[in-house]
């Protein structure tokens, strides 16, 4: 069978937080955009394990690319989030000085910040304490950095999503792009599993497959590896205790391990650093959880473990040469925004900016959609409200399916009837949180599956967990 064959004014491909973003700002436009991806689900890979950080520039080198493009998201943040419907919430950063080693490097830090634009300060030992009173009363000094927040950055990136769909562009999912054409110095000619793509542009913002992606477009060969990071998760009882992010101080490699409250009021300890080969390696090692944890208490020593509900580790790209987002020198109709490495979510709103005005500068020439939809219809999950009288306004709000994070069955109702829908049970705990509390789905699984399947169809049993073939690892009982 023939696939079908269509015709689009820009093709992004990775549906990831920065390829979502890039789809989203490309539909203000009146113009054709599609979205591929190799994965069943928006947000599936780098951007659904990440710190949820947004990050303000101060650490980044002043003048690059990267400072740039995070530098002129971060005041943007309060007004996205309000028109996406995304918990955010500016919480602050001490970055602390473990050693008088650390404290040398303090004057250094806060210059960089303010060649930046950053507003940053000097803390002595006694300021740490009374800057983030459950930070080490030990410190030799640190760094306070007022304007770094928190962010769902999962719920970020569908909510790009959402609205760039809402907008009229198209995402292909389980798409993964198979092999392209070219006619000259120009890609004509995308294919997938399921559709032909003729775009007049390309976006390959791929992430981990980014080097993958360009060499079979025929353009640069360079080489993205992988970066794992493990963390721990601490449930919403020990979130409380930690009102600002702690780091340690940052060097130019990582910022090291952290301690984060996270926008939902949970707790993130880590990541680690570990580079790959790899990359579909998303492993966990007690001895390295157990070193996060001795580390994060360096920086907080009140941490108790017995809060832990869940360790998990993600893979974000790393190159040797980061931030490469150009035309392409070999395909001239393409664009590579490629080595994003740990700030994709911080600086997402301006490469999406930057990326536009590449594509412009390329002969993109549509012109702005006379009626665009700035906002979603998506208010913020109960959780994050606790407004009774609100949410039992819908019959379905008056129904709690996940006791752990306070998911209604309206919020479950809206994750699978998006203009983004959930097609798995991680589709639906990535949009609602369910099956991440402290019981991590013993208790609610059952009724996510349940209500999953009168949108889906089949036996609730039957359902993907995440990728098609996966599932809930259950089968129809047998009589004995």
């Amino acid at each position: 069978m023939n696939n079908p064959v269509s015709d689009v004014d820009v093709l992004v491909v990775g549906a990831g937080v920065v390829g979502s973003a890039i789809a989203c700002r490309l539909s203000e436009f009146d113009a054709k955009v599609a979205v591929i991806d190799r994965r069943h689900d928006i947000a599936d890979e780098t951007s659904k394990s990440n710190s949820g950080i947004t990050a303000s520039g101060w650490t980044l080198p002043a003048g690059s690319l990267e400072a740039q493009l995070v530098c002129a998201s971060s005041p943007r943040w309060e007004d996205v989030c309000r028109r996406l419907g995304v918990p955010f919430r500016r919480c602050g950063t001490v970055a602390i000085a473990r050693t008088q080693e650390d404290a040398e490097r303090i004057p250094e830090l806060v210059r960089n910040a303010e060649a930046n634009g950053v507003k940053a300060r000097a803390l002595s030992a006694e300021d740490v304490v009374a800057a983030a009173p459950h930070a080490n009363p030990d410190s030799a000094g640190g760094v306070e950095v007022p304007v770094e927040g928190v962010i769902d950055s999962i719920r970020l990136t569908i909510g790009y999503g959402e609205l760039a769909a809402t907008n009229g562009v198209r995402f292909h999912f389980s798409a993964p792009l198979l092999d392209a054409i070219a006619s000259g110095d120009e890609v004509v000619e995308v294919r997938t599993p399921g559709a032909v793509l003729r775009p007049r542009f390309v976006v390959n913002a791929a992430g981990l497959g980014a080097d993958t992606v360009s060499r079979s477009l025929g353009c640069e060969d360079f080489e993205i590896i992988a970066r794992r990071g493990e963390w721990l998760l601490l449930d919403r009882e020990f979130g409380r205790r930690v009102p600002r992010i702690l780091t340690m101080m940052p060097t130019e490699r990582t910022h090291g391990i952290m301690v984060i409250p996270t926008a939902h009021g949970t707790c993130l300890l880590g990541p680690t650093a570990e580079d790959l080969d790899n990359k579909h390696d998303r492993s966990t090692s007690a001895d390295v959880l157990a070193g996060v944890l001795r580390e994060c208490r360096t920086l907080m020593p009140g941490i108790d473990e017995r809060y832990v509900i869940k360790s998990f580790s993600g893979l974000r790209p790393h190159s040797e040469r980061t931030y490469r987002i150009e035309r392409s020198a070999v395909m001239r109709n393409v664009i590579q925004v490629a080595g994003i490495r740990s700030t994709g979510v911080s600086g997402s709103l301006g490469i999406a900016d930057y990326v536009l005005g590449l594509l412009q500068e390329a002969g993109f020439d549509r012109p702005p959609k006379a009626s665009f939809t700035a906002s979603l219809d998506a208010p913020l999950p109960f959780s994050d409200t606790l407004d009774c009288e609100l949410a039992a306004a819908s019959p379905l709000g008056r129904t709690v399916v996940c006791a752990c994070e306070k998911v209604t069955a309206a919020d479950i109702h809206r994750a699978l009837s998006s203009p983004l829908p959930a097609r798995s049970i991680a589709g639906i705990a990535k949009r609602t949180h369910a099956t991440w509390g402290r019981c991590q789905g013993s208790a609610c699984l059952s009724g996510v599956s349940f209500i999953a399947s009168l949108y889906l169809g089949g036996e609730a049993w039957e359902l993907p967990f995440g990728e098609p073939g996966s599932t809930l690892g259950v089968g129809r009982a047998r009589h004995v």
